[in-house]
C-alpha cells in the first residue's frame, strides 16, 4: 500500500507540473471576488470539497483590498462545512458579502458532497451547489462626464439572481485536483431605466495542490488556482507554502500580470488557525494604494474528530 500511495504522489506531481507549464498567461481582471487565501476558501467555488476535511469547520475570511484607493473592492466571507454521519457525505454554506464601488452583493449557497473510495487513502468527490446573489448597484452616485447618461440615472435595487454550479476532486491527504464551475446561470442585469448594464458570465475554475516532505518536521506545499470565462482574461494564482512542525504555514504567491504577496498562518492549537496575507498590485494602481490585506480566522470542531475525521494533520 505504501508503493502504491508513493506512485500516485508522483503521478499527481507530474500532473500538477504539466498544468502549469502548459497553462495561457494572460492579464487578469475579476468578476468574482479573488482570494490569496483561497486554500482556506474553497467551497465558495468548489462544491466537491464539502465535508473533505472530515471535520466540522467554521472559517472567516476577510480581504480589504488596495488599500486607500476609493471604492476598491471588501470581500467578506463565513463558511460552514462538514461531512454527514459518514465521510462520504458532505453538506456546506457559503455566505458572502462583497463590496466594489457602488456595486453591492450578499449571497448564500448551499453545497452537498459525494464522495467514493478509490483505496484506502484516496477519493473522487463530486459535488453540487445551490443559492442565489441580492444584487443592488448604486449608480446615481456615481460621477460621470455625461449628466444624462440613461445608465447612471437610476440605480439597481436588489435584484435576486438565482444560481447553481457542480463539480468534482480527486483527493487524499497529500494532494488534490478539481474543477467546478460554481455558477451556470448567465443572469443579466438592468437598470430602472430598462438599460443593460451587466451580466453574469459561467467561471470555470481548476485547482490543485500537494505536500512533498524535504525534512524533518518541514514541508512543501505549492498550489495553484486558474479561473477562465468567455468574456474576461483569466486568472492564474500560484502559491508555495513551507509548514513547520505541522504548524505554522509561511509562504508567498503570484497572481499573473496582477500581484505578488506574503501568507502566515499558524495552528493556535489544534482546533484554531488564524492566516494573514498581504499582496501588492504590479500593475499601475499600486502607486494610489497601499495593498491588500487579507485576514483568516478558522475552527475545527473536534466532536466531529473521533467520528468521521480521515486525514491528521490537515493540509488542505
Amino acid at each position: 500500500m505504501k508503493n502504491c500511495s508513493t506512485y500516485y504522489q508522483k503521478l499527481m506531481l507530474g500532473i500538477f507540473l504539466a498544468l502549469m507549464l502548459f497553462m495561457p498567461k494572460r492579464a487578469v481582471c475579476q468578476q468574482d471576488p479573488v482570494f490569496n487565501q483561497y486554500m482556506n476558501n474553497l467551497l465558495t467555488i468548489q462544491p466537491a470539497y464539502a465535508g473533505l476535511t472530515g471535520y466540522v469547520n467554521v472559517t472567516a475570511l476577510s480581504r480589504i483590498q488596495w488599500l486607500g484607493f476609493d471604492g476598491a473592492p471588501t470581500t467578506n466571507t463565513l463558511t460552514i462545512q462538514g461531512p454527514l454521519q459518514r465521510y462520504n457525505v458532505g453538506l456546506g454554506l457559503s455566505i458572502i458579502n462583497d463590496k466594489f464601488g457602488p456595486v453591492r452583493q450578499n449571497g448564500a449557497y448551499f453545497d452537498y458532497a459525494y464522495r467514493i473510495l478509490l483505496n484506502n487513502d484516496q477519493y473522487i468527490s463530486f459535488g453540487i451547489k445551490g443559492g442565489f446573489n441580492i444584487y443592488e448597484a448604486l449608480l446615481s452616485q456615481l460621477t460621470t462626464h455625461d449628466p444624462n447618461d440613461p445608465v447612471s440615472l437610476y440605480d439597481i435595487n436588489k435584484k435576486f439572481l438565482p444560481n447553481f454550479g457542480a463539480g468534482f476532486m480527486w483527493h487524499s491527504d497529500k494532494f488534490f485536483l478539481g474543477f467546478s464551475a460554481p455558477k451556470f446561470f448567465k443572469n443579466g442585469l438592468n437598470s430602472a431605466s430598462g438599460a443593460s448594464v451587466y451580466h453574469e458570465e459561467v467561471n470555470y475554475y481548476a485547482m490543485g495542490g500537494i505536500v512533498l516532505p524535504l525534512a524533518d518536521n518541514v514541508k512543501l506545499k505549492p498550489t495553484f488556482l486558474y479561473r477562465r470565462s468567455e468574456l474576461t482574461p483569466q486568472i492564474i494564482d500560484l502559491t508555495a507554502n513551507l509548514l513547520f512542525y505541522d504548524r505554522i504555514w509561511v509562504g508567498a504567491s503570484y497572481r499573473i500580470n496582477n500581484s505578488y504577496g506574503l501568507l502566515f498562518q499558524v495552528f493556535l492549537s489544534p482546533e484554531i488557525k488564524i492566516g494573514y496575507a498581504y499582496d501588492l498590485t504590479t500593475f499601475r494602481p499600486t502607486q494610489v494604494n497601499a495593498g491588500t490585506h487579507e485576514f483568516m480566522l478558522s475552527y475545527d470542531f473536534q466532536m466531529s474528530r473521533r467520528r468521521y475525521c480521515r486525514f491528521t494533520p490537515r493540509y488542505f
